[in-house]
């Protein structure tokens, strides 16, 4: 009998972890053949399945040429840049947001968290005319207030704030549903018990918000700051048509770009500047994944 139910037990837990393998390789199968064929310096096996997945004559040449045509740093920079902002607006915003959706009691609460995650349901394409409109009336208002102010022309007020600007290029992403919604059901998981203790020793509600349920909730915070950063790092269709500059374009629109135009003839150059864009992102969750398996255990303590 027990040797019967240690049996089932066995083939469950092998079934899981074959599973698991499956969906490993699955997910992983596109990355590690873009590496093998970057490191290939003799790309004539690239088709060639399974022989493709180990590179021929292992060489950096591919990934020296993406930095030789191609301005990648440039791109590189502006992708940091507006990727980092991107991650601070929304952590902040959607604190902020969750906070008294999830602790303070007020008429229309429910009201209000049913419109926000109504919003989910809208294609992002929708935004893109009356985003765009928007930003254009806020360049033009932007040029109005430098002559007004009787600025200097060199400071162009209007690339700061309007189109071909990083504000333009990020600004839309700074409330998302998902972040409103992650860090609500965050802050309804901590224990009562935490939060009238601050209240007992005299702590506002700002107090409470940002001293106790923000360190306790980190593990949210750092899942949501890694699905911002992989949105706002992958973004292509919003700052493609924003971005009218070349030395403003991200790695996502001017790799894009340069890939459809010198580099459209070699698939190696292609798959070295692809690797070199995953690579920051690998990194930065390497440096979070920790967050993944924290947990709220000695928080009350």
């Amino acid at each position: 009998m027990a040797l019967g139910k240690n049996l089932r037990r066995s083939i469950a837990l092998g079934g899981q972890y074959a599973g698991l393998i499956a969906f490993a390789i699955f997910t992983t199968f596109p990355f590690v053949w873009a590496l093998s064929v970057a490191l290939s310096a003799d790309p004539s096996h690239i088709w060639d399945f399974p022989r493709s997945f180990l590179p021929t004559d292992i060489s950096l040449m591919w990934f020296e040429r993406v930095f030789k045509e191609m301005p990648f740093m440039t791109y590189l920079k502006n992708s940091t840049l507006m990727s980092f902002w991107t991650i601070v607006a929304v952590v902040v915003i959607s604190v902020l947001a969750g906070y008294p959706l999830a602790r303070l009691r007020f008429p229309g609460r429910g009201l209000i968290f049913v419109g926000i995650i109504a919003t989910l349901m809208l294609p992002s394409e929708v935004n893109i005319i009356p985003n765009f409109i928007t930003l254009r009336n806020f360049g033009m208002a932007a040029s109005h207030l430098q002559e007004v102010l009787h600025l200097p022309d060199d400071w162009n007020m209007r690339e700061w704030i309007g189109l071909n600007s990083y504000f333009g290029a990020i600004v839309p992403n700074f409330a998302t549903a998902f972040g409103i919604f992650l860090m609500k059901q965050a802050f309804e998981q901590i224990p009562q018990d935490l939060i009238d203790a601050a209240r007992v020793d005299g702590a506002t509600e700002l107090q409470i918000m940002w001293r106790v349920l923000v360190p306790v909730s980190a593990p949210s915070i750092a899942a949501l700051a890694i699905f911002t950063l992989v949105n706002a790092w992958n973004d292509y269709l919003w700052p493609s048509i924003v971005m009218t500059g070349k030395e403003k374009l991200p790695l996502a629109v001017g790799v894009f770009n340069d890939l459809t135009g010198p580099f459209a003839t070699s698939t190696s150059l292609v798959m070295a500047a692809i690797v070199m864009t995953v690579v920051p992102v690998l990194i930065f969750f390497a440096f979070t994944q920790r967050y993944f398996v924290s947990n709220l255990s000695g928080a009350v303590k």
